[in-house]
């Protein structure tokens, strides 16, 4: 099918923040995440140019396709140089978090996108199935984002804009050990039998002061070589291996 005017005026506007959470839809434009998701119910509709299209035709699965120009593409896309393909998806829904998750990841005003996707794929590398955001945490469904998160975003609970002070308050009364990172922590062991709230914070700033005076423990990383600090995303991977293993 072609593409019409209407559809891609609405594209356009997903690259708006108000409109994707208004109509609970975002665009991915990674083709080979795109292609692992084909069968993914969220998947609401696949956007190719005619040139991508006829170079792969065999792999062209999608119940719905619709063909567009290269200029429609690049009006949608964000890339500079969009490689031909771009997919419409409905927003995962959170799941209903009962207390019973094993681990739980928090992120405390994580701003910069690539951070925000490495975290959600590393998370879900590591079985941290329920994430919590703060208020001032980059949108999960920003394009950089998901592109970041490489499908990850379909396999993990995010639950945006949660009040992280109230939140920990809950975890900590169903018997959550709430671990933050911190520089003036330690690197004493992690029980892996209890039940751990990670929280992880600004790029440059770190935890909220607030937030680590709520935590049963400040773990530090310890480094050998002479770099500041270490990427927000770099960090949670190494605490989230330290709890699973």
């Amino acid at each position: 099918m072609q593409v019409n005017k209407k559809q891609i005026d609405f594209l356009v506007k997903l690259k708006k923040k108000k409109y994707r959470d208004e109509h609970q839809k975002f665009l991915l434009e990674n083709s080979k995440v795109i292609w692992e998701e084909f069968s993914n119910p969220l998947l609401d509709s696949v956007y190719v140019t005619d040139n991508f299209y006829k170079e792969n035709e065999d792999r062209m699965v999608f119940k719905t396709i619709y063909r567009l120009s290269n200029k429609e593409l690049k009006k949608i896309s964000k890339q500079v140089n969009p490689l031909g393909m771009i997919a419409l998806f409905n927003m995962p829904r959170p799941k209903k978090f009962i207390f019973k998750s094993k681990n739980v990841l928090i992120l405390d005003n994580i701003s910069d996108p690539g951070n925000m996707g490495t975290i959600i794929r590393t998370a879900d590398w590591f079985g941290f199935n329920h994430l919590f955001l703060s208020e001032n945490c980059v949108e999960a469904y920003n394009s950089k984002v998901v592109a970041a998160s490489m499908g990850s975003v379909f396999n993990v609970s995010i639950n945006p804009e949660a009040k992280l002070k109230a939140l920990i308050k809950d975890l900590k009364e169903e018997g959550y050990k709430i671990v933050v990172t911190d520089l003036m922590g330690d690197e004493s062991n992690i029980d892996k039998k209890d039940k751990i709230a990670l929280v992880i914070g600004n790029e440059a700033k770190g935890v909220d002061r607030k937030l680590i005076s709520m935590a049963d423990k400040r773990f530090k990383i310890m480094k050998s070589g002479k770099a500041e600090s270490l990427n927000a995303a770099v960090a949670a991977g190494i605490v989230m291996n330290k709890i699973k293993f």
